[in-house]
Formats: structure tokens, sequence, C-alpha cells
């Protein structure tokens, strides 16, 4: 019979293997789920331990998988309509809050491993302990003998921890928000809010850089919009704070162009306890089988509420009490909100329809939809139960396109717009050809694209040919990923932080642009400079441009960056130029212009 050994930890892992001989005869394969030191490395390859290397996956099977998953929570949507299902980040999927569908894909790799029997001994190194028990009802239904080594402890340990650390963080939320709340209180007690009027509220978010000098506000989110909407809507600006905090409530206070209220204003004592209450005594359980490609995975989906102590966020969990306050204080007529199907969102849809069910919502998908974004999709079976805005406006039609292919949504749900983010495109004239060896390295606001960077410092840094600019996202400037990863530029001579607040200035200055998620792809693409997407390995592709095929190059960790860029630069006039040519083609059915007749679409 085959064994199966689940090991935690590589120290574990060298110990088993001196303790024991029998394998050293038989056929022994592995799969790591993190990656191994050059140690253990070298003792797979003396004990003839051969890697099971995963499959690179079809576009098929992406797509289909991204159905299953999709319609996967979608049937749990169904089964489990609460607030504070819809409040969890399992329910709203997004790639960077929920490692759900990696989970998922982590078995469905070890399933197939361990379904093939192409071993004696299969040793399955530091896989989540999410999954483990849906591992032994697979082995015991495939008829493999499974261990489990030192999976218990790291479970409990994990939980201990997570558990703490959650209660800690709500006292430290129920403090800090209140905080806030009386602050604004006493700064914004003026606010000119008129019960008899109807009001089009503008949920967005606001930054130090949304005013201007002259104490104008400009919003980051819905570009010119507010300003078309001026003259014919009483205009309120509901805004989550990600700037800093006093800086902004100062600006809000000078700001004449328009009323602008935080979200904290509809907030009180009582509100933010009620919602620590819920957050630390609810618990949310499967309790039906559900399948994914023909897997039970209901205690895959148990597990990972555990592991997150239900994953509900508390900020976002309380945009469910300010917008019920807000829609109690004032008559609003209709509630624009961006479209990403967050747990804030969803939270202030529930508000609206219970508590001002007269309220027209719009959502506004204004970004990219990679193959990753999930999180825009909605599955069949949730289409009619799950909160979601009356109507949804997309950047163009390529992001609808993607949208309806995806997901399940009702007939006429969704209508192209206008890139209301991206208006300067529209205006900027398209850029000569250049070869002088000047990348740009652009970076997006999560963690996870140190390996991006690691892997291109690694890939350049010895190649004095070429200049490498590193553009940070607002949200994650240099230092957090120099204090983080211990970059250290001063001995790079040819990579530099980009010192320019205008990423035009940088395009410009690029021959090329390198990056993994980021919307500066589209940008660096429509101004006409060629663009590498680096795929980290990841299932579904992180890459905004995943449908378009010109001017755009892809590049893994196991290619050379240096054959990719050299490519570029040896490609034809002719071909780069008709390349060019194709991929605006394609932008402007992912933005439309901003025109009066798209701007109206946001009146309905």
């Amino acid at each position: 019979m085959q064994t199966v050994i689940i090991i935690q930890g590589q120290g574990c892992l060298k110990s088993y293997l001196k303790k024991n001989s029998i394998y050293k005869t038989k056929k022994c394969k592995y799969i790591s789920y993190t990656q191994i030191n050059s140690q253990t490395a070298q003792l797979f390859k003396k004990e003839k331990i051969e890697e099971i290397v995963r499959s690179k996956k079809s576009e098929d099977y992406k797509e289909q998988f991204i159905v299953e998953y999709v319609n996967l929570i979608g049937t749990i949507g169904k089964n489990y309509n609460t607030k504070e299902w819809w409040a969890s980040n399992i329910a709203c999927k997004n790639r960077f809050t929920s490692q759900l569908s990696c989970l998922l894909h982590q078995f469905l790799d070890t399933a197939e491993a361990i379904k093939k029997k192409d071993f004696d001994y299969l040793f399955i190194i530091n896989p989540s302990w999410v999954i483990i028990s849906s591992l032994k009802d697979l082995a015991k239904s495939s008829i493999v003998n499974l261990i489990c080594l030192n999976a218990f402890s790291k479970k409990w340990l994990h939980l201990v921890f997570v558990y703490f650390r959650k209660v800690a963080g709500v006292f430290y939320h129920i403090i800090r928000i209140y905080g806030r709340v009386c602050y604004v209180r006493i700064k914004l007690k003026k606010i000119p809010l008129k019960v008899k009027k109807q009001y089009y509220v503008i949920k967005t978010f606001i930054y130090n850089h949304s005013f201007k000098k002259n104490g104008r506000y400009q919003d980051i989110f819905f570009g010119s919009l507010p300003e078309f909407l001026k003259d014919k809507k009483n205009i309120l600006i509901y805004a989550c704070i990600l700037g800093d905090y006093r800086k902004c409530i100062k600006n809000i206070k000078r700001c004449h162009n328009y009323i602008i209220v935080p979200i904290e204003f509809f907030l009180s004592l009582k509100n933010i306890l009620t919602a620590a209450v819920e957050i630390l005594f609810c618990k949310i359980r499967i309790e039906k089988d559900v399948f994914f490609f023909g897997y039970n995975v209901k205690e895959i989906i148990n597990n990972e509420f555990l592991r997150t102590f239900n994953g509900i966020q508390f900020y976002q969990f309380l945009h469910y009490w300010s917008a019920k306050n807000l829609f109690k204080a004032v008559s609003v007529e209709t509630f624009l909100l961006t479209y990403e199907n967050n747990p804030w969102e969803r939270m202030c849809e529930i508000a609206a329809k219970e508590h001002a069910p007269n309220t027209k919502i719009i959502g506004y998908q204004h970004t990219v939809v990679p193959q990753a974004a999930v999180n825009m999709f909605i599955g069949l079976q949730e289409a009619d139960v799950a909160p979601l805005p009356d109507k949804i406006l997309t950047t163009g039609q390529e992001t609808k396109r993607i949208m309806e292919k995806f997901g399940s949504y009702n007939k006429n749900v969704i209508a192209p717009a206008c890139g209301l983010r991206f208006e300067y495109l529209f205006n900027i004239p398209v850029l000569k050809r250049n070869r002088s060896g000047r990348i740009l390295l652009a970076l997006e606001g999560v963690e996870e694209v140190h390996r991006m960077v690691d892997y291109v410092i690694e890939e350049l840094k010895e190649k004095r040919d070429y200049q490498v600019t590193i553009r940070t996202h607002p949200m994650l400037p240099w230092k957090y990923f120099k204090r983080k990863f211990g970059y250290n530029l001063a001995k790079i001579s040819n990579f530099t932080i980009s010192a320019e607040m205008s990423l035009k200035d940088d395009i410009e200055a690029s021959d090329m642009a390198i990056y993994w998620g980021t919307t500066v792809a589209l940008e660096a693409l429509s101004m006409g400079r060629p663009v590498i997407h680096f795929d980290n390995g990841s299932l579904l592709s992180y890459d905004p441009l995943f449908k378009c095929n010109d001017l755009k190059w892809t590049v893994s960790k196991r290619e050379s960056l240096v054959a990719k860029i050299e490519k570029i630069y040896k490609l034809s006039d002719e071909d780069f130029y008709a390349q060019r040519t194709s991929a605006q083609v394609y932008l402007k059915r992912y933005f439309y212009p901003i025109t009066d007749n798209n701007l109206k679409e946001f009146i309905i």
C-alpha cells in the first residue's frame, strides 16, 4: 500500500528521514508548499527523493476553476444568507484578503498526486493544516496509508495566537474608532445636512492628496463625475479616510466645493460595541456538504473560518451601522460606490435595502479586472440573494465582457460607462519608441509584490546596460520594503527609486515597464510603451492585460529577464508599431472616454 506522509517543518522532515530507512529502497516523491532550503534540497537529491512539479494549468482549466470557485461561494451564500457571511473575506473572494482559492488549488494538486499513486512514499511538506482533514478523508477513500507529523501542534498554536490577536485587535479598534468619532463630531459639528433635501451620495476614499492647495476637493476614484453631477444633484461625499486623519479632517473642514462627511460621523459608541460583540461571538459554520471539482470541501471552508476567526474585518463591518444611520439622517436618492464586492460595499448595500429601499444603488467598476479578481464575479446561486447594486457601470466594454463571462449577473445589470480614473490617458500623445536601457519596475500596494522585486534585482543587478527605476504604490512606500525585506539599493548602482510625483513622467523616461498586477501596465501601454508581466506562478493571472497579447510579454522566475528585454529591443519597427496599434484598439475597448453621454449613465 502506498504511504503519504504529511510533515510540518523541515526540521521534522530531516528527523524522520534519519530515523526511517525503509523508504530508501522505494519510489519516493515529494511536494513542498513552501520554499525548501538548500540543505533539504541536497538531502532529497542524496536520498533520490524526486519532486513532483505541479503542472502548468491550461487556460481552459483556469476558466473552469473560476466558474467552480465562484459557484461554490455562491451556493454557500444562498444557504447561509446572513450579514456576517456577507461581511466575511471568504464571501467576498478578494484575492488579497482570502486565501481560500489558493487552499483549494493546493488541495486539488495534492489530491491529483495521491490519486495517481505513482509512488511508494509521498512526502507532503508544509501544507496548510486547513486542508489536512480533507486529505485524510481522500487518502482513506483512495486506500492509501497516511501519516501526519507535527500538524496538530501547529494548528492549535496558530489558533491560540489568532484568537488573542483578534480579541486584542477588536479592543484596539473600539478605542481607535471611537476616538475618531469624538474627534469628527467636535471638528465637523456644523456640517450643513438638510433633512428635506434628496442627496446623491458618493461613497469614496480620501487621501492627503485628495485636496488641492486652494482647498478644493478632487475625487481620486470618480474623477470629474462629481463636478458633472454638481449642477444636477445635491452631492454628498461619504468617505473613508485613508490618509493622515487629522490632516484630512482639517482639509474637509475648509473645503467649500462639496459637503464631505467621514463614515465615523454617523457612528456611535453603541454601534461600535454592538459590532464588536457580533464579531467576537458569531460563529460561521457550513453544515451542508459543498463540492468543488467533485470533492466535498465543507471542512476546508470551516477550517478556514476557524483559522481566520471568521475573517470579518472590524472597520469594514462597521459600515453597516454607519450607512444605516446615514439613511436615517437624510433622504438618499442615489448611492454611488466603487464595485469590487468588498465587505464594506455589501454592508452599505444591506443597510440601504433595509432602511432606504427606494434608494438606487450604483456600483462603479473603477479599475482593472484581471483573471484573479474573482471578487468581481458572482455565482449563479447567489445572484438573487447577494447584496448587489441595482446597476453596475464599468470602465468600458472589455471589462463588462469579462465580468459577464465569469459572473452570473441578471440581465441588463452591467453597462459600460467610462474610465473616470484614467481621464488623462485620453489627452496624452503616444510616445516614440526608445532603446535607452531605462526600465520602469512598477509595484502595487501589496506585500506579495516583493517576489517580483527579488526576481528583477537578481536578474539585472549585474547588468549595467540597464537602469531600473522602481516606482512604489502610495500605500506601500519603498521604506516598508526596505525594512521588511532588507533591500539595500546603495549596493546596486543601476537601481534607483522614483523621485517623480507624476507616473506620466516615469513612463516617458522609460523604454518599457515591468509589472505584476498594477494598472500602471495599462497606462504604460496606452502611452505606447511595451510591458512585461511577471508571472509569480499563481494559478489565476494577476495580469490586468491577460486578454491582450500585443506589445506585452510574460516572464516567470524560471526564465531570463534579459532575454525578454532584448527580444523587445530587437523587434523590428514595423512589428513594434503594428502591435502598438492593436494594443491601442484593445485599450479603447477597456476604457471608454469621459463624455457627457457616458457620464449620464451615472444618473438613474
